[in-house]
């Protein structure tokens, strides 16, 4: 994948969606410091609120059920595994992420999209190719921020090495993330807000180094 496919990927989604939430100020899920308490709670009820407030934030009105869910192992860049085929929606997580609060809010940003996508028909045949359009609708649709702040967690074994979640490779979220951010007119002030500290400084590594 590059920058082209994601550009296209825009096209796509502009065209079959149109611009989703046309003002600045109402475009994001703000995960804000009430929001992270929750997520990382580890209680399934928190974890249940905030996943109805994510899903309330982009029109959809029978949010997910969400559990915790012991002996779930999954690939290094997959989160949780949410059913589509069922009612409402079953997403189980890992026991890891209890208490990591920036890897759940990232986790229920990917998964609720996956929702999005199909209460609008929107799929590709290639599973790979699906999940990554998935990461790119989650930030198309204002929820970047909560995606973007957990998609690097710390593993329990060593705090030094990355855990990476997501299917889209960090450079494309950032340029994703920017893409979607001028075209809603999203000033820096705005886009920065929430995001932490080291999210930040990426994007703007990112931009420096294609200078």
């Amino acid at each position: 994948m590059n920058e082209e496919w994601i550009d296209k990927k825009l096209e796509t989604l502009n065209a079959t969606i149109g611009l989703f939430k046309l003002s600045p100020n109402e475009f994001f899920f703000e995960p804000t410091v009430d929001i992270y308490m929750k997520l990382g709670s580890g209680d399934e009820k928190d974890v249940q609120d905030i996943a109805v407030m994510i899903s309330k934030h982009i029109n959809i009105y029978t949010a997910p059920s969400v559990k915790y869910e012991w002996g779930l192992k999954m690939e290094p860049e997959v989160g949780a595994q949410i059913k589509l085929d069922e009612s409402p929606f079953p997403i189980r997580i890992p026991f890891f992420f209890v208490g990591k609060k920036y890897a759940t809010g990232s986790i229920l940003a990917h998964e609720i999209s996956h929702i999005f996508l199909l209460m609008r028909n929107i799929y590709l045949s290639d599973t790979e190719e699906n999940e990554m359009l998935t990461d790119l609708t989650a930030v198309f649709i204002g929820l970047g921020k909560l995606l973007l702040n957990g998609l690097i967690v710390e593993t329990e074994q060593n705090f030094c090495q990355g855990h990476v979640l997501g299917y889209l490779p960090l450079n494309l979220i950032f340029y994703s993330y920017k893409k979607v951010n001028a075209l809603h007119s999203i000033s820096e002030d705005l886009a920065r807000k929430n995001l932490l500290p080291d999210v930040i400084n990426k994007i703007k590594w990112q931009t420096k180094q294609k200078n």
